[in-house]
């Protein structure tokens, strides 16, 4: 009985941490890499400074942020983000960078969704900051 108990609590915590750390839903995902217009990017780390992207860049700049869910780690701030689309908010969120990985905590519609920032998002993130 025992270890029917711990079975369903391990199921149980492994379901509750899946609900802390998930990701965008697909369709605005999908939104957000296909019909994102500009996207405005403000660092927090080093020198701090800011960068605005738009049209190709912007598609560019999406590819920076993956589908997949992230676990958070104990990092500062680094940034915040926005996605527009032909001028009006689309998403927002602050970014967190690792050594190697980050991930990007997006609201919308009073909801958190955590992606991850891939390998070269995570460079050019600390890169950019660095140059301001």
């Amino acid at each position: 009985m025992f270890s029917l108990l711990l079975i369903v609590g391990l199921a149980n915590s492994a379901v509750s941490q899946k609900a802390t750390t998930q990701a965008l839903p697909m369709p605005l995902y999908i939104r957000m890499m296909d019909s994102t217009t500009s996207i405005d990017v403000v660092f927090m780390l080093d020198k701090g400074g800011s960068i605005s992207v738009e049209g190709r860049n912007a598609k560019m700049f999406n590819s920076f942020f993956e589908r997949e869910t992230s676990p958070t780690f104990n990092a500062p701030q680094a940034g915040t983000v926005m996605w527009q689309i032909n001028g009006k908010e689309f998403l927002s969120g602050k970014f967190f960078l690792g050594d190697t990985t980050g991930y990007v905590v997006i609201t919308k519609n009073g909801k958190e969704y955590v992606n991850r920032i891939n390998s070269q998002g995570n460079h050019f993130f600390k890169g950019q900051g660095r140059k301001q």
